[in-house]
């Protein structure tokens, strides 16, 4: 049983919180860019983070972690507006909280970790990636009023980097989760699943 007040809990959690939002803000920035049709994509470790986030500490801890850390990278590194970066925040959360929910909730515990760990971050990409597109449209369709045939071509290359970071980010998730459960546990700080 543990012994832990619910104060040092929170502080534990809170700190916890604060930890991975600095790996997801760190890992963002170790990227590959590459040239595409529409100019320069880039892969990054961030979207794997923010799945970890999830795994680790749950739907709402791991969404937050997740989206403060991105929209702290947003801030520093990518400028833009306000609005930009509330969205970046909004996807972002939905990532680490679809993850976690799904990795807490034991949808899909029948089928291993792994299979779980996968299937989970599937669905944590999905919501990302489809909220991540709604913004992309809105933004080219009916803020910059581009035509319907460019947007439907940058439509479908974003579409395609995304899938790839998301295999990528799901890939890095697994690995960090597998390596990094047993020594959170040992120390206290693995929040695990009931």
């Amino acid at each position: 049983m543990d012994n832990r007040t619910h104060k040092e809990t929170d502080t534990r959690l809170i700190a916890m919180i604060g930890l991975m939002a600095a790996l997801v803000f760190v890992g963002s920035k170790i990227e590959i860019r590459f040239p595409t049709i529409l100019g320069v994509s880039r892969f990054h470790l961030g979207n794997g983070l923010c799945l970890l986030s999830g795994y680790l500490l749950g739907a709402v801890s791991g969404g937050l972690a997740a989206g403060f850390g991105s929209f702290l990278f947003d801030v520093v590194f990518w400028g833009g507006s306000p609005a930009g970066w509330i969205v970046t925040f909004a996807t972002k959360f939905l990532m680490g909280f679809v993850g976690g929910l799904c990795f807490r909730k034991h949808m899909f515990r029948k089928f291993g970790l792994v299979p779980e760990l996968i299937l989970c971050g599937i669905l944590g990409e999905a919501a990302y990636i489809a909220g991540y597109l709604a913004k992309e449209f809105v933004t080219y369709r009916f803020i910059m009023g581009s035509p319907m045939s460019a947007v439907s071509l940058m439509m479908v290359e974003k579409l395609a980097s995304s899938a790839v970071n998301a295999v990528i980010a799901i890939v890095v998730s697994i690995v960090l989760y597998t390596v990094l459960k047993p020594v959170l546990a040992k120390s206290g700080l693995l929040y695990d699943r009931k």
